[in-house]
């Protein structure tokens, strides 16, 4: 490390500047300058092959100006301070030991104060500077003492504070606890919105000027700074004369060293637009998780109207409309609002069908057609028909935000975002979040019509599955399946389970004698029937195969059972369908058994199916065209 003698008053503001910006004397005055404000100085050294020529600082670019000089054109050397006129102080500072050992190809150093503003070069002569500044000499033209020198530095150093200062728009204030009196800025007064000197000291005046709802939180932060005696920080809002709310950051702490009466003092400065940064910020993620939160719903719903639903009551609450819906278009065009989420101080649209859903002409169908939002600040502005601003004023819309919600590129209906109070300009992210939801809900559409679409396969299916091909009955696995269901749930309700067993007479001479189209037609027919006389939605109809059917009776006992059987036969009977093949009449008739059980006690569905089915073969070897009923004694 450089061992450095700077041992005057000088010494304690000034040091040395290792990093010295270099420049060529053919530059240009806009080139030094240029580099000077990218390297960070406040002054560039001249140099011609190698050879130091001078000092160019801002007070020549100043000089400069006044002259009027083409900055472009005009090269640094006609506007530098040549070496010839610096002089060396009587207080010189010291060369610092063992640099020129050390580099001895740098004979000039550059001192800077604390702000690094150039005051002079440190040569192997002493320090070096300009001797006709009017600051920094006597009025004989004596060297510049050290007094002189630090009073030019303090000088110095106010000057470019206050510049600094009001280069970042940053006030100070300072509060005599003592005196109660405080004393502020002028860019201070400017922060609160006041004139320069309009300020009258007061510590109550002061809070005048604050919001409402922040003035508490800076009193308490200033006198929980003064009592514990430590640094306070504080943010809070003014509202200016204008209208205009700014944020503002206040910052400082007590001074009390026991000798000078104790004082509060800080700076301020304006950051409202870190505050609308950070205010986008949080919006932009708040928009981001709703959208999560939609393309959520959506991945878990299959229900549309739910998520219809949540999204308009999601948007209305985040950009603070007055009202939001959801309008699905008709393939004429025409709307209906099917979803509406609105304050209640405003006509509802649920549920209006509406012949011009987009309100603003069908030059804008192409537009939404093409996927494209359109957003309205004011209605009055949009040269709109007569009928089309009646409709307008009729539902209090002043501006509204229209995106439309496509399904596989075809319009499918319109998610619009209405201002009733006023006319509004609406944010480009407020836009975006309707275009952005409008995407998601697309999704959802196409979702939706795929599940409608899956279910009505999947019925297909499953009636082609559990169905006769030619009754369009059940079919003999539908049967099983369901009977053993309902053995189970009778079995938990304790309650009693019939079945019929039902078989058409001499079926094989009625296809034999009429055909087998024919014979298609009449199973069709007595199936119908079958459905008929089964009246409760828990009974079923089944086609056991060939000319033979089934029916499961939940809850019903025997006698029931026995019931709907000759309700049966006699319903087949009625219809008289020509069968002059049969032994038993000319006409198409059924014999049925009869059986039921209570599952709760035992047994099986198997042993039911077996029970019904020998009480049909005794009704076919008794004379067939009857009901036989499980048990029933055979007639002598």
């Amino acid at each position: 490390m450089l061992e450095n003698d700077l041992i005057n008053a000088a010494a304690l503001t000034a040091t040395i500047d290792p990093s010295p910006l270099s420049v060529d004397a053919e530059d240009s005055l806009h080139q030094v300058i240029e580099a000077m404000g990218q390297a960070a100085k406040t002054y560039a050294l001249v140099y011609s092959s190698g050879a130091l020529l001078g000092v160019f600082s801002y007070d020549n670019a100043a000089r400069a100006a006044t002259h009027q000089v083409n900055f472009s054109q005009t090269p640094v050397t006609h506007w530098m301070t040549p070496l010839d006129r610096l002089r060396p102080l009587s207080t010189a500072l010291a060369w610092p030991r063992g640099f020129s050992r050390l580099h001895p190809e740098q004979p000039y150093l550059p001192v800077v104060d604390q702000a690094h503003h150039w005051l002079g070069l440190l040569t192997p002569d002493g320090f070096c500077t300009l001797p006709d500044s009017a600051e920094m000499v006597s009025t004989s033209g004596a060297e510049l003492t050290a007094c002189h020198y630090s009073v030019a530095l303090f000088q110095q150093q106010q000057e470019r504070l206050a510049l600094a200062l009001q280069g970042a728009q940053m006030g100070t204030w300072d509060w005599d606890l003592a005196q109660g009196t405080i004393v502020i800025s002028d860019e201070q007064e400017r922060l609160l919105g006041l004139a320069p000197g309009e300020f009258d000291g007061s510590y109550d005046t002061l809070f005048t000027y604050l919001h409402d709802d922040d003035q508490a939180v800076v009193h308490q932060a200033l006198q929980q700074s003064i009592q514990l005696k430590q640094r306070y920080g504080v943010e809070f809002r003014v509202l200016h004369r204008d209208g205009q709310t700014r944020w503002l950051s206040a910052r400082g702490q007590v001074f009390d060293d026991g000798e000078h009466a104790p004082r509060l003092a800080g700076v301020t400065l304006d950051i409202s637009d870190q505050k609308r940064a950070e205010a986008e910020i949080k919006l932009q993620s708040q928009r981001e998780r709703l959208i999560a939160e939609i393309a959520q719903r959506i991945r878990h719903l299959l229900d549309l109207d739910s998520i219809l639903a949540q999204t308009v009551t999601s948007v209305q609450t985040f950009i603070e409309a007055d009202r939001v819906i959801v309008i699905q278009c008709g393939a004429d065009m025409s709307g209906e609002v099917i979803q509406e989420s609105q304050s209640g101080a405003y006509p509802p649209m649920l549920g209006w069908a509406l012949r011009d859903p987009w309100s603003v002409g069908k030059t804008f169908l192409a537009h939404y057609q093409a996927g494209r939002g359109l957003a309205v600040e004011n209605v009055y502005t949009q040269n709109l028909s007569p009928n089309q601003l009646a409709f307008l004023e009729y539902f209090q819309i002043q501006a509204e935000i229209v995106v439309p919600l496509l399904e596989d590129q075809t319009l499918w209906g319109l998610l619009i975002a209405h201002q009733c109070r006023s006319p509004r300009t609406w944010r480009t992210s407020d836009v975006r979040l309707l275009q952005n939801l409008a995407t998601q809900v697309g999704i959802a559409i196409q979702q939706a019509k795929m599940h409608r679409e899956l279910t009505l396969a999947n019925q297909r299916l499953k009636r082609m599955a559990y169905l006769d091909g030619l009754t369009q009955v059940a079919n003999r696995r539908r049967f099983e399946q369901y009977l053993d269901q309902e053995w189970r749930r009778m079995s938990r309700e304790n309650g009693p389970l019939s079945l019929i067993m039902a078989d058409i007479d001499s079926f094989k001479g009625f296809n034999d004698r009429y055909g087998h189209q024919a014979g298609d037609n009449c199973l069709r027919l007595v199936a119908r029937l079958l459905t008929r006389a089964a009246k409760r939605p828990g009974d079923l109809v089944a086609r056991y195969g060939g000319e033979e059917f089934a029916l499961v009776l939940p809850n019903t006992d025997l006698a029931g059972a026995e019931t709907v059987a000759e309700d049966i036969r006699l319903l087949v009977r009625g219809h008289r369908i020509a069968h002059e093949g049969s032994a038993v009449a000319k006409i198409v008739t059924m014999s049925l058994g009869v059986a039921s059980a209570l599952p709760a006690i035992g047994g099986s569905s198997a042993d039911l199916v077996k029970r019904a089915d020998d009480a049909l073969y005794s009704a076919k070897n008794h004379g067939r065209d009857q009901v036989r009923v499980d048990g029933e004694p055979l007639p002598s």
